[in-house]
């Protein structure tokens, strides 16, 4: 389970721990105030404070902090979830009624959007893939699409229109968007461009129970079912079922998030491992997966990595980033 040496070396900040392959992001400069979604465009990292209604810029590269956007103009209020398309970072405010919009380069505002011509009842889920944006409500029974370079209303789906009751997470890549309920345990396919529902999976060959967590990278869907501490893969494509992950080996449990670079998927847990319903080896891991074959890779944990709470999780630039909502903080390492 031994990580190659990857260079990350020297102090972030005053209380960052740091050695050749990890290094621990903290303080009160950096803003972090119970972090719940983190992403990237290569250059920045991005992570939404939703107690702190502010979002804190790192530089990818270092680790370093950039800003820290918290002035009242930016209508931060209660930012839960963001999405960086590389162009733009737009970050959905839950009791705001509201999304942000950040320039992703100079991380300037692009402008705020609210209103009843946008339908935005609580801000719950939201995805770009640059050319449009998609928002969930927090009770998750409609959707909202937005023109990513105009910031421009299109419409506004009922989720019942594509055989779902409520959206529990979204994802996007270019050509789909993918939109799971929990409850039924289905996951929709709809088509990027036009909207409409390309298909509904459900049913026991795909064996969703408690679908929460998904993403894309284009090829393959990974989606986390919290029921069975397991991860259905789907062919990106057709939508069609390609394995079922679950076992010991990969020491899955209470999974949060997922992120992926094609060639490896890496989850966040929360519970213990397997075996350990008491919780004496505590959990806070992270299980990375090789995509060809399925196969474990390893799973890291333990003090060094400091996880704990981890809830969100982004890739960039063979580094992966890990949101610590238990200690406000931010786990940077190497990918391979």
């Amino acid at each position: 389970m031994a990580f190659a040496v990857s260079g990350l070396v020297g102090v972030v900040s005053a209380s960052a721990a740091t050695n050749s392959v990890v290094k621990i992001v903290q303080g009160k400069s950096y803003g972090f105030d119970a972090v719940t979604a983190i992403g990237s465009n290569g250059a920045h990292v991005w992570v939404a404070n939703s107690d702190g209604n502010s979002v804190t810029e790192l530089n990818a590269s270092t680790g370093a902090k950039v800003s820290l956007f918290k002035n009242s103009r930016f209508g931060f209020d209660g930012p839960a979830r963001l999405s960086d398309d590389g162009t733009d970072v737009w970050v959905a405010n839950e009791i705001g009624n509201s999304v942000t919009e950040l320039n992703a380069t100079t991380g300037d505002l692009v402008r705020v959007i609210k209103g009843s011509t946008y339908e935005l009842h609580g801000t719950g889920q939201i995805t770009s893939n640059g050319v449009d944006v998609w928002i969930s409500n927090l009770r998750g029974t409609s959707i909202a699409e937005v023109s990513a370079t105009s910031g421009n209303f299109i419409k506004v789906e009922k989720v019942s229109s594509f055989g779902l009751k409520q959206v529990n997470a979204l994802t996007s890549d270019s050509a789909h968007l993918w939109a799971v309920d929990s409850d039924t345990n289905t996951v929709a396919e709809l088509n990027a461009g036009s909207g409409s529902t390309v298909k509904v999976l459900k049913g026991k060959a795909y064996r969703f129970d408690g679908p929460l967590a998904i993403s894309s990278d284009g090829n393959h869907v990974w989606v986390a079912n919290d029921r069975t501490d397991s991860l259905t893969e789907l062919d990106a494509k057709s939508g069609t079922f390609v394995r079922f992950v679950t076992g010991r080996r990969y020491e899955l449990s209470v999974v949060t998030a997922i992120a992926t670079n094609g060639t490896d998927v890496w989850v966040t847990n929360l519970g213990p491992p397997p075996g350990d319903e008491g919780g004496l080896l505590g959990g806070n891991s992270v299980s990375e997966i090789n995509v060809s074959s399925g196969a474990s890779v390893q799973v890291l944990s333990g003090a060094r990595y400091g996880f704990n709470d981890p809830n969100a999780i982004t890739y960039v630039g063979g580094r992966l980033w890990v949101a610590n909502s238990g200690t406000n903080s931010m786990t940077e390492f190497s990918a391979g």
